[in-house]
């Protein structure tokens, strides 16, 4: 008879930690359109191009790039009924294995600030239905993107 309720406390103590891990994947519930950046225009995302890819934005070394290799979005993520910033670099040699290099970013008063970093494709990334602390969920495509309390934690997909 002991070993039963050892068995039975065993089996609840397990249960919600076998639950946990087969949680349920976020759900895309709105894609974030990547639009081209014009040749004129969205100053404050070429602040935020040239902050974080300065040796490389409109120079002349191999690994070069212009406004014709950025695609932006934009897309109200913490609620806040204003629009957070993301920015994909699409040239041809910046890709890997899990896709372009991208930035998450949220206004400040003084401009955009970084707030998570991933890869992914300008067709594949999406905002989900899970949110984290008041921050929507990105699925990317190769990676979600989560709320840690300050910045998006990215962790590879399957």
């Amino acid at each position: 008879m002991r070993h039963a309720h050892a068995l039975v406390a065993l089996t609840l103590f397990l249960t919600p930690l076998a639950a946990s891990a087969q949680a349920p994947a976020p759900v895309p519930v709105g894609q974030i359109a990547m639009l081209p950046l014009p040749a004129q225009g969205q100053d404050d995302v070429v602040a935020l191009v040239k902050t974080h890819w300065k040796p490389y934005f409109e120079t002349q070394g191999s690994d070069s790039f212009g406004r014709e290799s950025l695609r932006f979005g934009r897309f109200d993520l913490d609620g806040d009924n204003r629009s957070e910033l993301v920015v994909m670099l699409t040239k041809a040699g910046w890709e890997a294995e899990q896709g372009f290099p991208l930035v998450v970013a949220s206004w400040t008063d003084k401009g955009w600030r970084a707030i998570g970093w991933s890869w992914g494709d300008e067709d594949t990334l999406f905002a989900t239905d899970e949110i984290r602390q008041g921050w929507r969920t990105l699925d990317t495509g190769t990676q979600f993107l989560y709320w840690d309390g300050r910045t998006y934690a990215r962790i590879d997909k399957n």
